[in-house]
Formats: C-alpha cells, structure tokens, sequence
C-alpha cells in the first residue's frame, strides 16, 4: 500500500508524515538513532510508550502553537528528539542539568 500525505482515522502519525508505519523511513543516521533509541528504552521498561507518546503530543503541540516566523518548517524528527529529550528527564535516566549541558542551553 502507497503512504499518502493525509491523516486517516488509522493513522497515529502527523499528516505530515509520509512514512509507511511499519518501516519508517530517515533522512538522516541521527533520526534514525533517535528513533530506536526512544524504542528500545521503552521496550526495555524505562517509561510506558504512552509517556513518549504524550512528550511527542506536547512537542508538536507547542510547534503548532508558535506563530509563523518562530515555527520553521516541519521536521518530525525534530518533535521526536524533543519528546525524547523530555522523557528521559521525566523518568530520570537523564539529569535535567545534564541534559541542559549537553544541549549547550
């Protein structure tokens, strides 16, 4: 089946997202990274996947609340990397100083 640009009531995925849901598709190694790296904390019992689940909501929630000139274009990923960034420190695998440190914030 051909993936298409627009959200049905199957789909989970942003209308944006034009990835087939059972072999998502990277344009770069470090989206790729991110995206198994939020998988397997989870499936290894660190956080519930609904806690990424609920980051990645929040993350793209507040990329569409920002007014034109401060959004940007849509990346995915990046609202991925956010959500994971977030959860990480929620569920303290990661230090929220440390995270701060390693985002140069």
């Amino acid at each position: 089946m051909e993936a298409t640009a627009t959200t049905t009531p199957t789909s989970p995925l942003h209308e944006a997202c034009v990835t087939d849901m059972n072999a998502p598709t990277f344009d770069a190694d470090w989206q790729r990274r991110a995206f198994g790296v939020a998988v397997a904390l989870s499936e290894f019992g660190h956080y519930p996947w609904d806690a990424f689940q609920q980051r990645l909501i929040e993350a793209i929630g507040t990329w569409e609340a920002a007014s034109a000139t401060e959004q940007g274009s849509w990346q995915y990923y990046e609202h991925w990397l956010a959500a994971l960034e977030h959860v990480l420190v929620d569920h303290d695998l990661v230090a929220e100083d440390e995270m701060r440190a390693l985002l140069g914030a």
